[in-house]
Formats: structure tokens, C-alpha cells, sequence
């Protein structure tokens, strides 16, 4: 069997240890890439072959990395899926089937159903439909974008200015030029005229509010009508840079995700167009990033376009920031224009076209110079317009920083009192609302708002502690409980009241200790143990552990009737409650430590999947809460019966434990970062077969059916092996001694009791847990949950709403699942108890008879437990903690409770601006300006000041 270079690179890495992140650390990109080459998603670019082949010390050839591109990709263009209907709506619309899913319906290769001679037109073909639909969708979404601008309410020819210093060019390294001023160019001259001079390498420059991305969506417009009519040239994409700076990859993967994310573009068909430079990069938003990210940018952009020379390259920038970032390197482009200010006479003529209304501005311009200055860029001309327009002035500062921040005062000020629908909310409540949001929005380097976005780290400082308690320690505690109850209820010998309300109180306290190890060290006023003082953390746990024995110890007390008196309440009461009470200090101390713990590195001819393995079964904390509670148990029921008890009665808690412990570990790991919801569930027959065939859950599988195999078979041996008598208590009932257990069992009359009747429960109860582990994950993982990216959110809030339907989808089938796996296995293990106590002949008939009516008053505990599991994974807790967060926001008057109501009136007022299901600001400039705003000097509070 031929490997491809995804399977080579993949068996190099595990060879030497590696992870995904190591391999992207030693050659410069991210994991992701490493991800995407090894799922052959993507393909190294020539440089990053070359470090593969240096990495790895083997030859490209070895490597499956000669072609210059892969040839599976290259068989057939995908045609483009639907792009968002909000923004491309009246476009032409594709198909919604892919080449790829041709091939897995007819089981062949394309290439297999169309005869040789056909397949290079079939291609030709579908590449040009891609190519017509892209285009289409482009024109009209750079159409709508200039539609909504504001720079667009009166028509203004912008200035431009040549400016040779801003770049790094041939003629810059051979004849070293003084300084030069930027050159202005003749009027008249298009953006379009400056590009086509510029050998196709061009910067555009510009003041905040100068119209830098109206100009580019101009030249965009011009390129899209020019692509139409050239098969040849390539399609011009604007992409916003902002997003390069998080994990800061290479440019050709950044570029082929973006495309992939922003259009709606297949990967396959994404990366292809970026790798063979079918793609016009048209960056927009270098000034969006912090000031090191944007030097590492230009550097990225440079590399980008040594490697690709050939193709056409536009960046867009704010001039005070491209040329602070500029100092270490500059773009390596052919030119570079500055977008100049408005001219007096232009500003002038444009307040004419509006007439009588701006009469108050126009004579207020004659006398005041930083007025004049401050509409010399077509935004704030707009916003002038829009502000004093049919009004009189108030008095303006002559300074222009203040006189700025007075215009968007006084602006919001208009637009609240002007606009606005049947609610209507107050000037101080919409300034302090969009402020949080600006805020945030900077903040997280974001320009779109999705209210599924936000996360605990946008709740104020004085409000994470609550969010944490709410949103991760309760919940955690009580699907402890849950679990604790349910899985003791199958796995203990012995479960009454005293049992139960052990398990529940027990369950509580470890759901407690694993919810700490979901709190960060890195987030301010998120409670971690680690950061209180060790004399306040040991009077904490010293508290919470005496409680817990206190109440173990009260439990007994449902014990108390005419076999189990006062005397021995107070026995039991003391031994179980002081030893679980200290062994639960001992948890409290070593769980934090263990649950914080990193899995070493592997050593390099480790096995690949044993530290997966071993992370997967929790192994560190399961061990340990197994074995302190086992010892635990053992140890008071020895002291309080006899010693030769204590081991059976261990061994049977550490395992329920145990199996208590990987659960609540699952969804804690799995909702210990971000909120993550469900939007999109995916299932195949395939992904299902493959999951059940995959090594390590086979493994994991066999392993937890040994395991409890063993333990079962120890516990219930010793249990009824060495057994006391019913009469001291504790609602145990024992059967036979050891010697009188193992004669039955060697009689023809049935395998008896004593260990072999241990045995044969370990096998029931161990290998039906374990098949019904390797079904029941095994369905649940083949169950593919997804995020819808943000230009599909259509509808606001879409994601909660997806991620709640699905959620209640899979608890409903994962109830259904473990309920039904949960009857079985309560009514067979039954059924065999009461056959191996009084004989096969007649024991398992009346065992099976009585065992169907006990675990039918049981299925629905298994059934809630597992539905309320597959809920809390898939999605669940999301949106439960989105919907605490959120009201969180609403009780401290942070945000609405009514988000969509607030901010579609914001719309209205002409300080948002809807974007699918999101909603951004109008422009960037409104966003810092209600960032800097403080809440004490809002609008309608006096001016504000944030120096």
C-alpha cells in the first residue's frame, strides 16, 4: 500500500514523540497547519517541505513531498457552497452537492465515471462555474458595502499622494534617496490607474476616517468587473489582517483559512486557489493588530510575496501606524499612495449639495481652524452632517482632540434623540451598553459582535467569581451527585438509604475538587486555590472535610430500628465519620495537584498511544480517588466489624468511585476553557464503524472490562466469601463463610458462591460495562459536533439556539442509550445473583422474574443520568452557562437582558450596523470612541474625559 505524505509525515512525528504543537514550534507555523497537513487538508508550501525534510532528517522523496502539489486535489475543482444569504443575497446561488460527495456516492474516483477524453473539460468546466459564482457573490458583497458606508452620503473625489518611502523596493536598495515628501498626484487620477503603474504591488496609506477601505472597496469593485472579463486574472478577495495576529501562521495558510472562513469556500477548493495564485489579496486592517504583531505581519507579508512574485498584492493601512511598525522592516512593494486630506474648497462644495440645513456648519467652519481640520476626512464630514444637520451648534472647542470627542458626544446625542424605534432606550443606557461592547470588542481583537460569543472573561472583574461558582462548581457538584448515585446504585454490593446518601455527599465533594481544576490562574477574579493564602486554604479544607464526616457519620441515622440501635449508631457514626472526614482532607490537599498535572513528554520511541491512553482513563486522579476512598472504607468497616471485611468493602467503593471519577473528569476537561456549543451535528454509519474499530477505544474498552472484572470479582468474593452476619448491621446481608461457599460451588447442583461466585458477576458486570462503554462512546463519538462559522450566523443568537436543540437531541439519545444498557445489566446481574446463591436450576428463573421488576423501578435513574451526561457534553452546559452569563450581565445593568431588541435599535440610530447575525459598529473610530468612554461621564452626565 503506497503512503501519502500526510501518513509519512504523521509515522515521523510519532516516531520521534512529537506532538503537532513540537513539530510547529521547531519549524515556525502553528499547530493548526500541522493538523491540516497531516489530515491532508492542505499541502507544505516549498519552504516548509524543505523544513520538513531538514526536521525529520529524511529526503523529500521519502516524504512524499516532490510534486508541487498534491494530485488528489488537483483532480476536480469542488464547486463554492452557499455563502451567507444576508450579504450576498440576489447573487447566484450553487449547488449544495460537492465533487467529493459525487465521489463517496458512486465509490469511485471521478475520473472513473467520465471517459479520459471528457475528464480535463469536466474540470475546465467546473473551475469556471466556481469562478462565475465567486465573482458574482464578490460584486454584489463589495456593492452592499459601499451602499452602507457612510463616507458615501455625498460623493467626494479623494486626493492621493505618491509616497517612495513607505516601501522597500529595487529602486530604494539601488539609489539611495534622500527623504522624500509625498508626491501629489494629478487630480482625477483612480485608484484603479495608481494599481495598474504600480507593477500590480500597491500600499494604500491614510488618517483614521480618510476613507482607506472605501478606496479599496473601489479598486475591488474595478478588479471583480476586469476578472469578468479576463479568464486569466486572478479573483480580488478582501481579507481582514486583524485575525493573522492570534496565532500568527503563515501568510499562504492564513490566507487559504481566511478564504475558506470569510466566503464560505471549501478547504480543498481554498487552498488550491491560494497555492496555484489564483487569489488577488487585497489585506485590509494592518492597524487592527497591537504594534509587535503588526512588525511580525509586514515580515509574514514579505516572505508571502518573495514567494509568490508574481502575484498582485494590496495592503490598506492607517499611515501613523504602518510606519511605526515600519522602523525594523518596510513592505517590500512597488509603491505605495497616501490618501489625502480633504480640501476646503472640497468640503465646501460637498455642504452645498445638502443646502440650507448645514447653513449653522458652514458659518461655524469659517471661523473655527479645528473645525476645519477635523472635516478634511470624508467620515467626520459625514458625521458633521449628520449631527447638525436643521440644528444650531452648540459651542465647539477650538482643539481638535476635544472638539473630536465633543462631535461623537454630540452625535450619539442626535441620533438617540432623532432615531430609534417603539422601544426606546436612554441616551445614558445606550452609552453604557455600547461602551462594554466596544470595549470588548477591542479588546478581543473582534469588529463583529455575536451575542454566542460572549464568554466569562467579558463579565467585569467583580462578577467572575459568581459566573465561576454558577456556571462551573454548582454544576459540577451536582452531576457528582448524579453520577455518584447512579453508579453506586450498580456497582455497590449493598445500596440503601445510608449507601445513597453517602454516595450523594461523597459525589458533591469530588464534583467540588474537579471544578477547581477548571478555574485559570490567567483569569483575573476566577478563584483558584493555588493563589490564596495556605492558611486560608487549610482552614477551608478543614472545614469542608469535617463537615463531610460529620455528615457521613449523621447518615447512620437512617439505620436505627429494632436491629440496629442508638449504640451502634454512635459506633459507626464516630469510625466512618472521622476516617472519611480525613480521608477527604487528604483529596482536598492531593486532587488539585494531580488534576493540574501535564502528561510528560513521551520519550522518543515511546509508544504513540500510550500517554493518550493513559490521559484518556484519567488515569492519575481516577487511581487516586479510587485508591484514598477505597482504603477509606475499608479501613472503617474493618475497625467497626471485622478486619478481614475491610478488604471487599474497599475494593468495591474504589471501584465505584473510580467509575464516578472519569465522567465528571470528561465534560470538566471538556468545558474547562471557552464556552464550546453544539451548532451543527454531523453523524455517518462510517464515522460510527470507524470509531468502534479505533485502537485506542478498543483498548480503553477492554481495559475498563478487565478492571472491573477484577474488582468485581474481589469485592463480591471476599464480600460472600469471609461474609458476617445480617444481624450487626449496616443493612448487609452475608451469605456463607468462605469454606461453605466454595462447596457449593464444586457441586454439580450450579457454580455456588464464595469467589467463583464472585468471578462470574466480575465477568457479568465487567464485560457488560465494557461492551456497553465500547457501544455507547463509541455512538456518542461518531456524532460530529460543530461550529458554524460566523458569515453563516444568519439569525441572532443562532448558535445558542442550535447548540440548545442539539443538546436536547443527544440527551434524549444517550438517556434512551444508557437507560436501556442500564435495565439490561441490572436485571441480569440480578438474575445471576439470586442464580449462583441458590442454584442455576431454580435461583436464575426466580432471579430474572424479580430482577426485571427492580430494574424496571430503577431504568429511569440510569436514563436521567445519562440523558443529563449526553446533554452536558454535547452542548448543554454551553448554553446553560451562556444563559447564567447573560444574566449575570442583565441583573448588574451591564447589558440588556433584551440584547436583540437594543441593539436593532442601535441600528436604527446609525451606531451599528447589522452583518448576518451580528452586529458591528459603523466604523471603527465609534468603536474607540465608546471604548475610551468613561461610564461617570457619559452623554447626558457632562463631557467625558480619557486622556
Amino acid at each position: 500500500m503506497t503512503k501519502h505524505y500526510q501518513m509519512l509525515l504523521k509515522q515521523a512525528r510519532e516516531e520521534r514523540g512529537w506532538s503537532q504543537k513540537d513539530v510547529a514550534e521547531k519549524i515556525g507555523t502553528d499547530p493548526k497547519t500541522v493538523s491540516r497537513w497531516e489530515r491532508r487538508v492542505a499541502y507544505p508550501s516549498p519552504y516548509f517541505r524543505q523544513k520538513l525534510a531538514e526536521l525529520f532528517k529524511k529526503s523529500l522523496r521519502e516524504l512524499d513531498l516532490l510534486n508541487s502539489g498534491e494530485s488528489g486535489v488537483e483532480d476536480g475543482d469542488p464547486p463554492i457552497s452557499k455563502l451567507p444569504a444576508g450579504l450576498f443575497e440576489g447573487a447566484e446561488k450553487a449547488p449544495d452537492w460537492r465533487v467529493e460527495e459525487i465521489d463517496q456516492q458512486t465509490g469511485q474516483p471521478l475520473a472513473a465515471n467520465v471517459p479520459s477524453g471528457q475528464q480535463h473539460t469536466r474540470t475546465t468546466a467546473l473551475h469556471q462555474q466556481n469562478r462565475r459564482r465567486m465573482l458574482g457573490r464578490l460584486r454584489h458583497a463589495y456593492g452592499e458595502l459601499l451602499e452602507y458606508s457612510l463616507q458615501e452620503i455625498v460623493w467626494i473625489e479623494l486626493g492621493l499622494a505618491g509616497m517612495p518611502d513607505a516601501v522597500q523596493n529595487a529602486t530604494n536598495r539601488l539609489v539611495r534617496l534622500s527623504q522624500q515628501d509625498a508626491q501629489t498626484l494629478p487630480p482625477r487620477t483612480s485608484i484603479l490607474e495608481v494599481y495598474e503603474t504600480s507593477e500590480r504591488e500597491l500600499l494604500i496609506l491614510g488618517e483614521p476616517g480618510a476613507g482607506k477601505s472605501t478606496v479599496l472597496l473601489h479598486l475591488a469593485q474595478a478588479l471583480v468587473q476586469r476578472a469578468e472579463q479576463e479568464e486569466a486574472h486572478p479573483l480580488p478577495v478582501i481579507l481582514c489582517l486583524s485575525s493573522w495576529a492570534e496565532h500568527q501562521p503563515a501568510l499562504e495558510d492564513w490566507m487559504s483559512d481566511q478564504l475558506a472562513l470569510t466566503y464560505d469556500v471549501s478547504q480543498k477548493l481554498s487552498t488550491q486557489w491560494v497555492r496555484n495564485e489564483h487569489i488577488l489579496p487585497l489585506l485590509d486592517g494592518l492597524d487592527e493588530m497591537d504594534a509587535a504583531s503588526r512588525s511580525a505581519c509586514i515580515a509574514a507579508i514579505n516572505a508571502y510575496h518573495r514567494e509568490h512574485l508574481l502575484v498582485p498584492l494590496v495592503i490598506c493601512s492607517r499611515r501613523t501606524e504602518y510606519e511605526d511598525a515600519a522602523r525594523h522592516q518596510k513592505l517590500a512593494l512597488q509603491r505605495a499612495v497616501l490618501i489625502q486630506p480633504l480640501t476646503l474648497e472640497q468640503v465646501s462644495a460637498s455642504l452645498d449639495q445638502i443646502g440650507h440645513p448645514l447653513d449653522t456648519l458652514r458659518q461655524t467652519l469659517q471661523t473655527n481652524p479645528a473645525l476645519q481640520e477635523l472635516t478634511t476626512t470624508p467620515l467626520m464630514l459625514s458625521i458633521l452632517m449628520l449631527t447638525y444637520s436643521r440644528t444650531p451648534l452648540p459651542a465647539l472647542s477650538h482643539k481638535l482632540s476635544t472638539l473630536q470627542r465633543q462631535v461623537w458626544t454630540n452625535y450619539v446625542a442626535r441620533m438617540t434623540e432623532r432615531k430609534g424605534d417603539a422601544r426606546h432606550y436612554s441616551l445614558q443606557q445606550t452609552c453604557s451598553w455600547l461602551s462594554w461592547l466596544a470595549r470588548n470588542l477591542q479588546k478581543h481583537y473582534q469588529t463583529v459582535f455575536y451575542l454566542e460569543h460572549v464568554q466569562s472573561d467579558w463579565l467585569p472583574d467583580s462578577l467572575r467569581q459568581h459566573a465561576f461558582r454558577l456556571t462551573m462548581r454548582l454544576p459540577i457538584i451536582l452531576l457528582g451527585m448524579l453520577a455518584s448515585f447512579v453508579i453506586g446504585l450498580f456497582l455497590q454490593t449493598v445500596f440503601d438509604p445510608t449507601t445513597g446518601i453517602q454516595a450523594v455527599i461523597l459525589g458533591g465533594l469530588l464534583g467540588g475538587c474537579f471544578s477547581q481544576s477548571a478555574s485559570t490562574s490567567t483569569e483575573v477574579g476566577t478563584p483558584n486555590t493555588t493563589q490564596r493564602r495556605p492558611r486560608g486554604r487549610n482552614l477551608g479544607r478543614g472545614l469542608i472535610s469535617a463537615g463531610t464526616g460529620l455528615a457521613i457519620g449523621l447518615s447512620f441515622g437512617f439505620e436505627l430500628g429494632s436491629n440496629y440501635g442508638l449504640s451502634d449508631w454512635l459506633r459507626d457514626g464516630l469510625i466512618y465519620g472521622s476516617i472519611i472526614g480525613l480521608v477527604c482532607w487528604v483529596l482536598l490537599v492531593l486532587l488539585p495537584g494531580v488534576s493540574s498535572q501535564r502528561s510528560t513528554p513521551r520519550a522518543p520511541q515511546a509508544p504513540a498511544h500510550l500517554p493518550h491512553l493513559l490521559s484518556a482513563l484519567r488515569l492519575r486522579r481516577t487511581l487516586l480517588v479510587a485508591t484514598v476512598l477505597g482504603i477509606g472504607y475499608g479501613l472503617s468497616t474493618g475497625l467497626g466489624y471485622r478486619l478481614s471485611d475491610g478488604p471487599s468493602a474497599g475494593l468495591n467503593i474504589g471501584l465505584s468511585y473510580a467509575c464516578v471519577t472519569f465522567p465528571i473528569s470528561l465534560i470538566v476537561e471538556k468545558y474547562r476553557g471557552d464556552l464550546r456549543l453544539t451548532e451543527r451535528l454531523r453523524w455517518t454509519w462510517s464515522g460510527f464503524f470507524r470509531g468502534l474499530r479505533s485502537f485506542t477505544h478498543c483498548v480503553i474498552s477492554g481495559a475498563l472490562a478487565l478492571g472491573i472484572l477484577l474488582i468485581v470479582g474481589l469485592s463480591y468474593g471476599l464480600t460472600t466469601g469471609v461474609g458476617f452476619q445480617s444481624s450487626t448491621g449496616v443493612g448487609s446481608r452475608l451469605a456463607y463463610g468462605l469454606i461453605d461457599g466454595l462447596g457449593p460451588g464444586l457441586r454439580s447442583t450450579g457454580p455456588g458462591t464464595g469467589l467463583a461466585y464472585g468471578l462470574m458477576m466480575g465477568v457479568v458486570v465487567g464485560v457488560g460495562i465494557g461492551l456497553g462503554y465500547w457501544l455507547g462512546l463509541g455512538l456518542f463519538q461518531s456524532v460530529g459536533q460543530e461550529q458554524i462559522e460566523d458569515q453563516d450566523r444568519q439569525r441572532f443568537n443562532q448558535g445558542v439556539r442550535r447548540s440548545a436543540r442539539n443538546s436536547t437531541i443527544i440527551g434524549f439519545l444517550s438517556g434512551g442509550v444508557i437507560g436501556v444498557l442500564g435495565f439490561l445489566g441490572y436485571w441480569l446481574s440480578y438474575g445471576l445473583n439470586e442464580g449462583l446463591s441458590a442454584g442455576l436450576s431454580y435461583g436464575l428463573d426466580e432471579g430474572l422474574s424479580k430482577g426485571l421488576g427492580y430494574a424496571l423501578s430503577v431504568v429511569w435513574l440510569f436514563a436521567i443520568g445519562g440523558g443529563l451526561f449526553g446533554w452536558a457534553v454535547s452542548g448543554g452546559w454551553a448554553v446553560l452557562r451562556h444563559v447564567v452569563l447573560r444574566w449575570l450581565l442583565y441583573r448588574r445593568h451591564v447589558f440588556p437582558w433584551y440584547a436583540q431588541v437594543f441593539l436593532n435599535d442601535a441600528t436604527a440610530r446609525i451606531l451599528l450596523r447589522r452583518v448576518g447575525g451580528g452586529y458591528s459598529f459603523i466604523h471603527r473610530l465609534l468603536l474607540e470612541y465608546f471604548a475610551n468612554l468613561d461610564d461617570g461621564n457619559a452623554p447626558g452626565r457632562g463631557q467625558h474625559r480619557r486622556d
